[in-house]
């Protein structure tokens, strides 16, 4: 099987206007007795920031706009605690499953392949993507954004065959195109 390539890009993006959207609810999988469970959590929580910008790098993608939507994500959706132990993939026997390589055995690990998505609109300069983050994080964006001008989105974008993945994102006051 041949390997899938993949491409890696920096992208520096001026932020020109955000949405804000906030949430307390008390939550639908205990408010309707179809979606019932011992785990449910009561209370819902929640963010969703949508960021949108002019890309200035690279030169191929100048004057693109990005819409990038980003939500704060409870810990059972998406544990950020993972370490790599946690992701050695194991074989039917339920042991850790290795790789000869070099006459050397390495471990195989699954590792999401990003944060989110970034994709391309048809017949647009416009891309849109989306992200999962900690809540904190979510927070110290909202510090930033309605103070602090110009602000930058930098994207780590990691391309594998088709598909964009989302690898890095920041929020920051420096232009990531001169840095």
């Amino acid at each position: 099987m041949a390997a899938k390539k993949e491409e890696y890009e920096f992208l520096s993006i001026e932020i020109t206007k955000y949405k804000v959207y906030l949430n307390a609810s008390i939550n639908y999988e205990v408010r309707d007795k179809r979606h019932y469970y011992d785990g449910a959590k009561v209370y819902d929580f929640g963010s969703h920031l949508e960021i949108e910008g002019v890309c200035n790098y690279p030169e191929e993608r100048e004057g693109n706009e990005h819409r990038i939507n980003i939500y704060s994500a409870e810990k059972s959706y998406r544990d950020f605690e993972l370490t790599l132990s946690d992701c050695h993939v194991r074989n039917e026997d339920s042991t850790h499953k290795y790789r000869r390589i070099c006459g050397r055995d390495m471990p195989v690990y699954d590792i999401s392949k990003g944060l989110g998505t970034l994709e391309k609109v048809r017949g647009e300069a416009l891309w849109t993507g989306c992200l999962w983050v900690k809540q904190e994080t979510v927070t110290q964006m909202l510090s930033l954004l309605p103070v602090v001008k110009p602000l930058y989105m930098f994207i780590h974008e990691r391309k594998i065959e088709r598909n964009r993945w989302i690898v890095g994102f920041a929020v920051q006051t420096g232009n990531p195109a001169e840095e």
